[in-house]
């Protein structure tokens, strides 16, 4: 049974290197989901730590090794909104297109963190809204 009215925001945080106006956009998302009480769920690689420029806080989903391709980190998201007992239509999902679109497929509000103009066309090209950072709006 889906909880309908709990939220929760989903962080990509798999792709290696991002330029700080994609940390500046994730940052200004995060603190808006922590300001409406949602749960904020930050999605990394087994291998690899937490960018420090981004702030720590909420639950950390940590890849297990064998999740390789875009499909498991799907699985993995999936089976956590299921455990969970959020409906996927109340979850949003941010994630830069280089990283994948498997996290954003899956939630009902996806969210880009552009990542050039392939990564703009894509997201125009789904329907899905690009994210900015506030200083870039």
């Amino acid at each position: 049974m889906f909880r309908p009215t709990r939220r929760a925001a989903f962080f990509d945080l798999t792709h290696p290197q991002c330029p700080a106006t994609e940390d500046a956009a994730l940052r200004d998302a995060l603190a808006g989901h922590r300001a409406e009480g949602d749960l904020v769920v930050l999605v990394v690689d087994a291998h690899r730590r937490l960018p420090q420029r981004l702030p720590a806080g909420g639950t950390l989903l940590r890849l297990p090794p064998s999740a390789a391709r875009d499909v498991d980190k799907c699985t993995v998201v999936v089976e956590t909104m299921a455990r969970l007992c959020i409906d996927p239509a109340s979850c949003f999902g941010y994630g830069d297109l280089c990283a994948g679109t498997g996290l954003l497929s899956v939630v009902g509000n996806p969210r880009v963190i552009a990542c050039g103009a392939d990564g703009g066309r894509l997201a125009q090209e789904r329907g899905w809204p690009v994210v900015v950072p506030s200083f870039a709006a």
